[in-house]
């Protein structure tokens, strides 16, 4: 930060304070990324399956593993990735989605 008061800290430092986790006043919520995709039998011949991103929070974590078949219930979400300013706007809507997960439904293991 460019400005005096930055520079100087609050209490009139160097500005070299540190960040502290303050583990007495944080909530941790567990969160897991899937990553969601067809099932080959389902993807038309010559084609790529397609996939999506699904975030999962509290009790639903670690439901699904790698190659298991679910049903996810959930909202459909976009996800800003470019940045903001005339850039973002000149180059138009560039976001992606994903799926936040409410329910998690393993049919094979």
């Amino acid at each position: 930060c460019p400005s005096e008061t930055c520079r100087g800290g609050r209490t009139g430092t160097t500005g070299t304070d540190t960040l502290h986790l303050q583990t007495r006043g944080s909530k941790f919520i567990k969160f897991q990324e899937l990553k969601l995709q067809e099932l080959p039998s389902q993807v038309p011949m010559g084609h790529i399956p397609r996939g999506m991103s699904v975030h999962v929070r509290g009790e639903l974590t670690r439901i699904a593993s790698p190659g298991d078949v679910v049903t996810i219930d959930g909202v459909f979400l976009p996800q800003r990735v470019a940045e903001s300013g005339y850039r973002a706007m000149k180059a138009g809507l560039i976001s992606t989605t994903f799926l936040e997960a409410q329910n998690i439904r393993v049919h094979k293991k």
